[in-house]
């Protein structure tokens, strides 16, 4: 497993709206991609996205509005299951 550090790219935006958290997250997952699902399932809000004319629910943490890091901090171990270890506001 790896651990990421997800932060949001502007949590001042709209679409941030969608999330009930906007701070950093570390999370433990084998890939970026598991590890962003975790966070929209977790945080997501009822908040309706038009998009063609289709009403959509949505989360903001996709690649398009959260950057990433590896942590290597030894406080959060690579050994267990795929989790979201820490909030950080």
């Amino acid at each position: 497993m790896k651990i990421y550090k997800l932060m949001p790219r502007n949590p001042d935006s709209k679409v941030w709206e969608g999330s009930s958290f906007k701070g950093t997250l570390i999370v433990r997952a084998k890939e970026t991609d598991n590890a962003l699902r975790m966070a929209r399932l977790k945080y997501k809000t009822t908040q309706m996205h038009v998009i063609d004319s289709q009403e959509t629910a949505y989360g903001p943490w996709t690649g398009a509005n959260t950057d990433f890091d590896y942590v290597a901090d030894s406080k959060y171990s690579i050994d267990g299951d795929e989790e979201i270890l820490d909030e950080i506001s």
